[in-house]
Formats: structure tokens, C-alpha cells, sequence
């Protein structure tokens, strides 16, 4: 009985995914679009798409310009996404990600926020083994050295990159405190989409970092794993690729969209 409830429910389902589909198809680049442009974006006849758009305008979800005959995201998804950004709280957000990466990798899985021209602490999920580098929640640090803080900086408008360029020091010998090499040390973390450094900024620690952004579209943290030197790994790639996948998650669930950005599922 259970098998035709489900093999009924089918149509429904398909129609509410399209219809979903329609409403994502709508980006911060794309904020008005015209039946051909939904259409073709959702891969779905102009007759079917029409029909759909007629549904969501009459609940309030989407709008159409009679001037112009494009739609654009309606009254209600406005109403609903406040209630969404009240809700959202990154820590709560953050938590399973970096809870998972230190599961999988025994290392310490920080949440680092910028706050002005420095990056904090907010959370921490520490390695469970004896010897690890941990963090005191809070801690304040500039975004110029470090993997956490240029992981940050890299992402930022380019007049910060020459700001921060006029204060950097020594703080470790193998700390970046030349000009030129720091701007083409931030130019290589933009190409990568993530940071890494070892005794750069604690002699003995190495890290890696992303970028978390929000729903402005901007940066406004940054996810590490962090360890021992001795037993950081001289391939990077496996923590690069753990570290990347969570931040661009939990960027797309605090509302960061972009279509130069895949997102894994």
C-alpha cells in the first residue's frame, strides 16, 4: 500500500522540485530573468516553465515586472529569508564540519571571524591525541600572518592587501615579512582558494585555512585544521580538500552564492 502511496506522491515531488529549481535559478548577477533565460537555465519547456512561474507568483514567490515581462523573487521567500538569517547561527553551522574534520584528520579544527583587521577565535574542536595545538576561544591576531589570517586577507579588496603590507614583522624566521613576497603569497591563496603555512607564524605548528563568506558576499572568517609540525604532512592536499569542502558548505548555508564557486553536495 506504502509502494502506491509513494509511485503517487511522484508527480508532486517532481513538480515541487521544479518548481524549487526556478527559485534557484535566481543569483545575485541574475536577480530579474525572462521566461526564455528561467527556461533554459532549468532545462524545461517554456509551457512548463510558464505554468510553474504562475504558481509561485500567486503564493507570493515570485514577482513579475509587467514593464519589462521578467520575474524576479517575491514578497514571501523576502519574509521567509529573515526568518532564515534569525535562525542562523555560525557556530551551530560550523560545528558538524569541523567536529568531522577532526575525526578524520586527529588534528584541531579551528572557526576563526575577522574582526576589523584581525581574525578571532570563535571555535574550537581540539585533537583528541596528547600532543596538539590548541587555540584559547577568542584569541586575537592580525590577518597578515598566518594561514588563518591571510586566508581571510586574500579575499579582501586589494587596497587591504597594501594596508597590511605597510605592518608586517618578523615573527618566526620563516614569517613573510617582505613587501613583494607577501603580495604574490596572497595573489597564489586567491588562485588556490585556500592558505597554508608551516612556522610562519608558531615555529612549530602548520595550518591550513579557507574562507568562509555570508550572504553580502563577502568574507567574514575562516575554517583551519591546524597541528605539530612534526607531524603535519608534507602534502597538504588531502587537508586542503577537507578544509575547502567545509567552508564553501557552510559559506552556502549561511546564504553565500556564487557561480564561479562548485559546491560539493
Amino acid at each position: 500500500m506504502s509502494e502506491v502511496k509513494n509511485v503517487k506522491s511522484e508527480p508532486t515531488v517532481r513538480t515541487l522540485s521544479r518548481a524549487l529549481s526556478i527559485l534557484m535559478a535566481f543569483t545575485w548577477d541574475d536577480r530579474e530573468l525572462s521566461l526564455t533565460q528561467i527556461s533554459e537555465k532549468i532545462g524545461l519547456a517554456k509551457s512548463t516553465t510558464l505554468r510553474l512561474l504562475g504558481a509561485l507568483e500567486s503564493e507570493g514567490f515570485i514577482e513579475k515586472n509587467f514593464r519589462t515581462n521578467h520575474y524576479k523573487l517575491g514578497h514571501n521567500l523576502y519574509y521567509l529569508g529573515l526568518i532564515a538569517k534569525d535562525s542562523l547561527d555560525i557556530r551551530t553551522v560550523s560545528r558538524p564540519f569541523m567536529e568531522n574534520i577532526t575525526q578524520l584528520t586527529k588534528e584541531t579544527t579551528n572557526l576563526y571571524l575577522l574582526d576589523h583587521y584581525d581574525r578571532i577565535c570563535f571555535d574550537q574542536v581540539e585533537s583528541p591525541l596528547a600532543i596538539k595545538r590548541t587555540v584559547r576561544i577568542g584569541e586575537r591576531y592580525p590577518i597578515w600572518a598566518g594561514a588563518t589570517g591571510k586566508s581571510i586577507l586574500a579575499f579582501m579588496d586589494r587596497e587591504i592587501w597594501e594596508l597590511m603590507k605597510g605592518r608586517l614583522e618578523k615573527i618566526t624566521e620563516l614569517t613573510i615579512a617582505d613587501p613583494e613576497e607577501f603580495i604574490l603569497e596572497l595573489e597564489k591563496i586567491r588562485s588556490m582558494g585556500y592558505a597554508v603555512s608551516v612556522g610562519e607564524k608558531d615555529y612549530e605548528v602548520g595550518c591550513v585555512a579557507a574562507p568562509i563568506y555570508d550572504a553580502s558576499q563577502k568574507v567574514i572568517g575562516c575554517l583551519s585544521i591546524s597541528g605539530p609540525k612534526f607531524r603535519f604532512p608534507a602534502d597538504t592536499e588531502y587537508f586542503a580538500k577537507l578544509v575547502l569542502d567545509a567552508s564553501r558548505q557552510i559559506s552556502r548555508q549561511l546564504g553565500y552564492y556564487s557561480k564561479s564557486m562548485m559546491y560539493a553536495e
